[in-house]
């Protein structure tokens, strides 16, 4: 069993606390990534807005020094649609994730209600732990699982990754959350025990009971941003089909150039 103070463990395996503590220094310095090219990677703040937040390192110019050009519109359209695309992915790939960190935390509750039972004896309670803490650990690196370079999840709130898309005339910024697993009930797992004299509160059914709970919110937030995405393409692809029968559509302009700071950014007022 882990020892949260000094990171001494029944078990091999890096200290859960401290893998905790570190997650937490690095969601408070974290920077936001952002889809460009089809790839999640940091921008580039020396590079031009159109190239830095959607297009990625192939130089605008190669797609069309004309920006009235019709080619140009369904060239910026179609790495958008790109970007999209790879941000779909990136939450599907997170529901899997979620899906295995589900299988853990019900092995956890067969667990605890096993130790429970009237007819368990020191022996099955030593074993019931061992498979505990091996759940717990499993769980561990599942959320150090990462989509290219861009981890699924963080410990406390992170900044987001964000995807560039235009709407009525400007750049808006989606944002995809990496799923948050500094909860309650999520650290009470974490930090806790079923059975022995080692450091850490023994849990009740509570506490996996909020464990589930808080991990059922992250998958329903997983889902409604996947919702709102796969929508988002669907007007892309729209657009782009529109643009390809001769409509006219302009690239909305930089926010540099219109005096913003970035993108607007729609999901803070959700």
């Amino acid at each position: 069993m882990n020892d949260p103070k000094t990171g001494h463990q029944g078990s091999t395996g890096t200290s859960l606390t401290t893998v905790t503590q570190n997650k937490k220094a690095a969601a408070r310095t974290a920077r936001t990534r952002v889809v460009t090219g089809g790839n999640i990677t940091l921008p580039d703040p020396e590079k031009p807005f159109l190239e830095r937040m959607v297009t990625g390192t192939r130089p605008t110019s190669q797609i069309s020094s004309l920006e009235a050009d019709s080619g140009y519109a369904e060239a910026v359209l179609s790495s958008v649609a790109v970007n999209i695309e790879a941000g779909v992915r990136y939450l599907e790939c997170q529901e899997g994730t979620l899906a295995k960190i589900g299988g853990k935390l019900s092995e956890i509750a067969a667990l605890l209600t096993a130790s429970r039972s009237p007819l368990a004896a020191e022996p099955g309670l030593r074993d019931l732990q061992v498979r505990f803490e091996v759940a717990r650990n499993d769980i561990r690196e599942i959320s150090m699982e990462t989509y290219g370079q861009a981890a699924l999840f963080a410990v406390e709130e992170t900044s987001p990754v964000v995807v560039a898309v235009p709407a009525a005339g400007e750049w808006e910024g989606l944002a995809l959350d990496r799923a948050n697993l500094g909860t309650p009930g999520m650290i009470a797992i974490e930090t806790g025990k079923i059975h022995g004299h080692a450091p850490g509160l023994c849990l009740d059914e509570g506490s996996v009971r909020r464990a589930l709970d808080d991990w059922r919110r992250l998958c329903l937030s997983n889902r409604l941003q996947w919702g709102l995405l796969t929508e988002r393409l669907h007007r892309i692809k729209r657009r782009q089909r529109m643009v390809a029968m001769g409509e006219s559509w302009s690239v909305p302009p930089s926010p540099e150039s219109m005096g913003n700071d970035g993108v607007r950014r729609p999901h803070l007022s959700n």
